[in-house]
């Protein structure tokens, strides 16, 4: 398979550009990421692109899930768990996600830090 940028954008222990699978789970997961970090109007050629974090009450399954389906990857959102840190600024959460390939039984579940 071929291999896409990773995200966030860093050099590997090699000193080239890190990447990953394309279709990994690894990439999905880095996509998922990517929507959750990025406000709707954000990417102004895209302005749909993003998942909105109205007013810090928290991310919703719902948006999520139809950010996947207009903008991929193909996964189904199966459980979405958002913890505010408890941190000085306060500004930042952690955001678990756990989803499927659609047509599959077997659930992934990982957790990145969003803003809040």
């Amino acid at each position: 398979m071929p291999r896409v940028f990773s995200f966030p954008f860093r050099l590997g222990s090699d000193g080239g550009i890190a990447t990953v699978e394309q279709g990994s789970d690894a990439e999905i997961d880095e996509a998922i990421a990517v929507a959750l970090l990025v406000e709707p109007g954000e990417r102004i050629l895209v302005p749909t692109f993003g998942v909105a974090d109205p007013a810090f009450a928290g991310f919703e399954l719902g948006a999520l899930q139809r950010h996947l389906i207009d903008f991929g990857p193909s996964v189904d959102v199966v459980a979405l768990d958002v913890r505010l840190l408890d941190d000085v600024r306060g500004d930042r959460e952690e955001v678990t996600v756990s989803w499927s390939r659609r047509g599959s039984t077997t659930t992934t579940t990982r957790t990145s830090e969003a803003r809040a």
